[in-house]
């Protein structure tokens, strides 16, 4: 693992059951990315396609689906893109926030984040 990388295990979960896979986490990113192979086992059907932009500035298609993703025996939905096999699988800033948790880079771990609701609490 390099300086400043963050690397988590997490249990996706499709139809046909789930299965643990690392994902590299990417706060950069917008959604999280799963390999094609693990899509299609999990039984995970593409939903629509949409237009991702890459960190090189290229825009490619991605087929989206949705899922749940454990970590820390905590389970939420969300949006995932299906990436070729070969490519880095993905955990998005959009996985973090379902999640509540937020990257420690000095320790390369996550961690539990606390919801946070600033709008004004009516009649103050």
């Amino acid at each position: 693992m390099k300086l400043g990388e963050t690397r988590a295990k997490v249990r996706i979960y499709g139809p046909n059951g789930s299965a643990e896979i690392e994902l590299f986490v990417d706060t950069g990113a917008t959604l999280t990315k799963i390999p094609e192979t693990v899509a299609r086992k999990l039984g995970l059907i593409p939903r629509r396609t949409v237009r991702v932009e890459l960190a090189d500035g290229r825009r490619v298609l991605r087929p989206l689906t949705f899922a749940e993703i454990e970590y820390d025996n905590v389970r939420a939905p969300v949006q995932v893109l299906i990436g070729s096999d070969g490519e880095e699988a993905l955990m998005g800033i959009t996985a973090l926030e379902n999640l509540a948790l937020k990257v420690n880079p000095l320790e390369q771990r996550l961690e539990r984040a606390t919801f946070k609701e600033y709008a004004s609490v009516l009649g103050s």
